[in-house]
């Protein structure tokens, strides 16, 4: 009985600082890659993504400079670590995704998967250099 509750309490002891551990990293803080980023292709650009971050909340919207239409989702989540940094928004079972490295802090990886799961969208998309110059950017 003894080794019993010797092991018990040695399986504890290792738990509770690894239990702390991924609790302490699950709510901290990942960086947020605010700003505006384009797809510039062959001469061409199709993307227009701002990203903003405001009352602990994290916006996207991105706009189709082909067809003009928008797109504006709050309430993202946050997910990955400090190395690499995923925000997911969703909106009608289509599930938005930025991918960041803050290492490389002027690209991120646009993806949007279908209902299905279906990866619809891939693309990576450059940062536009200085603030934001719209006054209505980061309105949805």
């Amino acid at each position: 009985m003894k080794t019993r509750s010797g092991s018990l309490a040695l399986i504890l002891s290792l738990a509770v600082p690894l239990w702390t551990s991924l609790q302490t990293q699950a709510f901290a803080k990942l960086p947020f890659p605010d700003g505006e980023y384009f797809n510039p292709q062959n001469g061409e650009v199709r993307w227009h993504l701002t990203l903003w971050e405001e009352k602990n909340k994290y916006f996207y919207k991105n706009t189709d400079l082909q067809s003009e239409k928008k797109i504006c989702l709050t309430n993202g989540t946050a997910s990955g670590n400090k190395n690499r940094s995923v925000f997911t928004w969703r909106n009608k079972g289509y599930k938005y995704q930025i991918a960041w490295r803050p290492q490389d802090p002027d690209v991120v990886r646009l993806q949007v998967i279908n209902p299905s799961g279906k990866t619809i969208l891939n693309e990576l998309l450059k940062r536009q250099p200085g603030e934001f110059e719209d006054p209505n950017a980061t309105k949805c």
